[in-house]
């Protein structure tokens, strides 16, 4: 059976790991202390189930940082060709002023 220890470590761990990926650690070390209580209610509890469930869980807080850095990329890319039309935008209007300015060329 577990003690009380190893959980917390665990939960600590996800809330390092978390906060180190610039995510929310509390609502990852609670998963992990929620794995924590399922695996205990299981009938199979034990460490190889719990040990197996923070891997798991560990495999989600990859996956869901990877796809939170896909995301951020992606407005990224977004933005910045936003403001490339916003920058071309601004010559245009720039060279339309200077034109009108200069008078018709001759």
């Amino acid at each position: 059976m577990l003690g009380f220890g190893i959980p917390i470590v665990f939960a600590a761990f996800f809330y390092g790991a978390a906060q180190y990926e610039h995510m929310n650690g509390w609502k990852w070390a609670a998963a992990s202390v929620a794995v924590t209580i399922v695996v205990k209610v299981l009938p199979i509890s034990g460490f190889i189930p719990f040990f197996l469930a923070q891997i798991a869980l560990f495999g989600v807080l990859w996956w869901r940082n990877s796809k939170r850095l896909d995301e951020r990329e992606a407005d990224r890319v977004r933005h910045m060709e936003d403001d490339r039309k916003v920058r071309q935008e601004r010559v245009r209007r720039g060279r339309e002023e200077a034109e009108r300015r200069q008078g018709p060329p001759p």
